[in-house]
């Protein structure tokens, strides 16, 4: 009984974290930013609606050139994949707010007097930075794909794409995971925020650019250039790669990025805890 009472105590700490992170300008002028490619992709998902009603031909003429407005679950794909890159920069702010200020400011001693495990400890943390990510991709894709759905043959387009709301909570899934335990890992060690920023930057921006041009300089002139496993490089790809797969899109390097991802988590929840572990010590 216990047991599972303090399993509720994870709710508090997430809270308190999204809480604390509300109360900041930047994050709502990030959110804001995140949000007009929502709005721009909603309302053009209403003009294609409207237009094939009234002029079919065109609205097929448009679908046709635009592959991510087409209703399939490469829409919802790209969708996610262009929200998480304003949902990168916007944990890269946020996440001394969500946890480095305990660490700094003596939050952290406040519930480990309270007598919260650090494994509730950690997931409330996780739990808070998983509900940002699905604020900012999950959510909005599943408005866009229920729009769809409303605006043209509703039975028709939920019973034949009913999957991709799968492969959206999935998706989404990934992210709050993989993404939440390598800021938490990262802002166990670095509670400040500019060494934070230069960090996340580097994983998130650096890397990317550097796999790109090792995969282009250094790759067999037969290997395409997205097959090349310097590409493995690229955390925010490797997360691209295995999310297609819930949505039913095959990319090459599938099983390295499943290797990588689960390394990174891997090292992550063992760099959170030995660094939980030594701060509950010192209090």
């Amino acid at each position: 009984m216990a047991t599972s009472l303090a399993w509720f105590s994870i709710w508090p700490i997430a809270r308190t974290a999204m809480l604390l992170v509300f109360r900041r300008k930047l994050f709502w002028l990030l959110f804001a930013v995140a949000m007009l490619s929502f709005i721009f992709t909603f309302g053009a998902i209403y003009l294609l609606a409207t237009l094939k009603q009234e002029l079919p031909q065109m609205a097929r003429f448009i679908t046709s050139m635009l592959k991510d407005l087409d209703g399939s679950g490469t829409t919802y794909l790209n969708f996610m994949k262009l929200q998480g890159t304003v949902m990168m920069i916007l944990l890269a702010f946020a996440g001394s707010v969500l946890a480095g200020n305990d660490h700094s400011r003596g939050g952290f001693m406040f519930y480990m007097s309270r007598r919260i495990s650090l494994v509730y400890y950690a997931l409330g943390k996780l739990l808070a930075i998983g509900l940002l990510v699905l604020l900012i991709t999950t959510i909005p894709a599943l408005v866009l794909f229920f729009e769809y759905g409303l605006l043209g043959d509703m039975a028709e387009y939920f019973r034949e794409n009913f999957q991709i709301v799968f492969g959206i909570i999935g998706y989404g899934l990934l992210l709050s995971l993989s993404i939440g335990l390598l800021l938490l890992a990262l802002v166990s060690w670095m509670p400040r925020p500019v060494p934070l920023v230069i960090l996340w930057g580097g994983l998130f921006v650096f890397l990317p650019i550097l796999s790109s041009v090792l995969a282009e300089t250094l790759r067999d002139s037969e290997v395409n250039l997205e097959e090349s496993s310097w590409r493995l490089l690229d955390l925010w790809n490797n997360l691209y790669i295995v999310g297609s797969k819930f949505f039913g899109v095959e990319l090459p390097l599938f099983y390295g990025a499943i290797i990588v991802i689960f390394t990174v988590c891997l090292f992550s929840i063992t760099a959170i805890f030995f660094r939980l572990r030594y701060l509950q010590h010192q209090s």
